[in-house]
């Protein structure tokens, strides 16, 4: 099954999408349209509902109620491996891969494209070695994937990526775990890809330095849509995060060649309630 011509339909449409398990609902009555081309954040609380609503973007999950599109195909519609040849997605954890090496889990990303039998050819092993310089990893190619650093695993991981070709690349809060120069570094380089990107974010500033747009949702609701300067203001890291922050340019917003915001958070206003009361 072949996916529809995009033209005007947008990359991701979610439509009154609900979830949950036992008797609570996680997610309720998203509804959402992602344009391709863009790198977009999704934001919220812990607790919020990000990954589940990305597991059910990635099809790990099926919503009780409402659809995902992919480019006006519902994912359900879709066999599996066109779904993989289309959606690539990078986790919070590094899964073990038993030892296999740099160049072997990169060439997972081969599979959806090749039959049970096939055996890699020169130019899939072309397409491996050139996913992996892309991420900078060439002189690890042969080292075992399980002794890389976190920041290592998940470039091996969207090298793995690039190799699967994919419209949509999902990466669930893929830097939570790495120094900040790494988390600069991953982002930059999956922005960097020719892929429409969908990344959940815990780090704030960052989201408003990369992404084109943001998503944020609370208790399960999608609250609010836009780009970072429409999305990230005070008024909203108040109500939604419960934070007391200023909102001001980033000092490279010139640089940018458009207003990105920047947050710095206040500190000890709540000790100061606790001495008013």
């Amino acid at each position: 099954m072949q996916l529809k011509s995009q033209g005007t339909t947008p990359l991701i449409s979610v439509s009154d999408l609900s979830w949950g398990i036992a008797d609570k609902t996680i997610l309720k009555s998203i509804n959402l349209q992602l344009n391709a081309g863009q790198f977009i954040g999704l934001l919220g609380p812990n607790g919020a509902g990000k990954s589940s609503l990305l597991r059910c973007l990635y099809r790990y999950l099926k919503p009780q109620q409402g659809a995902v599109f992919l480019a006006g195909d519902n994912i359900w519609q879709i066999s599996a491996d066109e779904f993989a040849k289309n959606v690539a997605v990078v986790l919070q954890e590094s899964p073990s891969q038993f030892n296999l090496s740099v160049f072997d889990v990169v060439s997972l990303g081969l599979t959806p494209h090749k039959t049970l039998f096939s055996a890699t050819n020169a130019d899939d092993k072309k397409r491996i070695y050139q996913a992996i310089e892309q991420v900078g990893l060439s002189h690890h190619t042969q080292q075992s994937f399980d002794s890389l650093s976190g920041g290592e695993k998940q470039r091996a991981l969207i090298a793995r990526s690039i190799v699967q070709q994919p419209k949509l690349l999902i990466m669930d809060e893929p830097t939570s775990h790495l120094d900040v120069k790494y988390q600069i570094q991953i982002m930059e380089l999956a922005k960097s890809l020719d892929v429409t990107v969908l990344a959940s974010f815990h780090d704030l500033n960052l989201a408003a330095s990369v992404c084109d747009e943001l998503l944020v949702i609370d208790e399960g609701q999608l609250i609010t849509q836009g780009t970072p300067k429409e999305v990230l203001t005070e008024q909203l890291l108040s109500d939604v995060f419960g934070v007391c922050a200023r909102v001001s340019a980033h000092p490279q917003s010139t640089s940018f060649d458009e207003f990105v915001p920047h947050i710095t958070y206040y500190y000890g206003y709540n000790r100061q309630e606790h001495q008013d009361d």
